[in-house]
């Protein structure tokens, strides 16, 4: 990780505790452990909000 705008840090399984010390370093923060990414809960609470779209298929007849 040379250049400074790769601010990529690849988690390697033989080398987690060093990805974790660059992510540190690279963010400024201070995890003790990898963070949880929370964009499958935003999405999921996103979707509970949104109302029933009604639907597209115009029906013509008679039931």
């Amino acid at each position: 990780m040379s250049s400074s705008k790769n601010k990529v840090v690849p988690l390697q399984p033989r080398d987690s505790e060093e990805a974790l010390e660059r992510l540190n370093r690279i963010t400024g923060l201070r995890f003790v452990r990898w963070p949880q990414s929370l964009a499958a809960l935003a999405r999921q609470a996103v979707e509970e909000d949104e109302p029933a779209k009604p639907s597209s298929v115009v029906r013509f007849g008679v039931y």
